[in-house]
């Protein structure tokens, strides 16, 4: 059991290090820690989570992290991540019980240039915390019900392989019976319809210079390339990218009036 840290950036380079360098000590919990990920649609445009934990124990830890000692308002930045967060959860109805979420989201302050008489508060709804008591603050987030199944869902919502393979191979009707095909072939699927750490590195991660995507056929580059551009496009929104493939793999990925033919003449 371990948590992987996959970095993406963020404008808050110190609280991210210190941050992934206290989650990699974490060897009882399970999960993957993203930074600077994932961006969620919000009324004033992409909203970027500082960083977030999804845990098998704890659900989701979304952290604001805080690079001084000026804590500001701290609680409207938890509420907005929150409320943005859940918001998307919601799009998947796999994710709720009539009107309640199966994934618990918590919030939590990571201010570690802050001393510990600033981090004091009677209110358990707006976590602080410091480096050193950040394991002991996300120790007490827990998930009563933790469920596999809920969790593999969220994981695969966030990084938006759902919607991909929604609009690039249909929707599997769900069996109404346990031990129906339909429905031993979702238990199947559930594994798999998240990125692995290679594959997340892959899409968040951004190099100085080239960056080789290599796998065998099937091992999710399509899915990758269509992510990590989509990736760089809510980093940069002003780059003019340009993703060019052979197969028809990749064509139902981008909107007609952003596709262009480019024919190669015969050597």
């Amino acid at each position: 059991m371990s948590i992987s840290v996959i970095r993406g950036t963020n404008d808050k380079p110190v609280a991210s290090r210190l941050l992934a360098e206290k989650a990699t000590q974490w060897k009882d919990w399970s999960g993957k820690l993203f930074i600077g990920y994932p961006i969620v649609a919000g009324a004033g445009g992409p909203h970027r989570i500082d960083a977030l934990l999804v845990s098998n124990e704890r659900g989701l830890v979304v952290f604001d992290l805080i690079e001084g000692s000026d804590l500001g308002d701290f609680r409207a930045r938890q509420d907005e991540s929150f409320n943005l967060l859940d918001a998307k959860l919601r799009t998947e109805p796999g994710l709720t019980r009539r009107r309640d979420l199966l994934v618990p989201i918590h919030t939590v302050s990571f201010a570690p240039a802050a001393g510990p008489e600033m981090l004091q508060t009677d209110d358990e709804d707006y976590a602080l915390a410091d480096l050193d008591r950040l394991t002991e603050v996300v120790g007490r987030m827990v998930w009563p019900r933790a469920d596999n199944h809920a969790f593999n869902l969220a994981l695969s919502t966030l990084e938006h392989i759902r919607t991909i393979r929604r609009k690039g191979g249909g929707k599997r009707p769900a069996g109404s019976q346990p031990e129906s095909r339909g429905a031993k072939l979702r238990s199947l699927e559930d594994p798999v319809a998240t990125l692995d750490r290679m594959q997340s590195r892959a899409v968040i991660e951004t190099i100085d210079g080239v960056q080789r995507i290599r796998g065998l056929a099937g091992s999710g580059k399509t899915i990758v390339l269509a992510l990590k551009a989509a990736y760089l496009h809510s980093q940069h929104p002003g780059w003019r990218i340009a993703v060019t493939f052979h197969t028809r793999s990749l064509k139902g990925f981008f909107p007609a009036p952003h596709r262009r033919v480019l024919r190669v003449p015969d050597q």
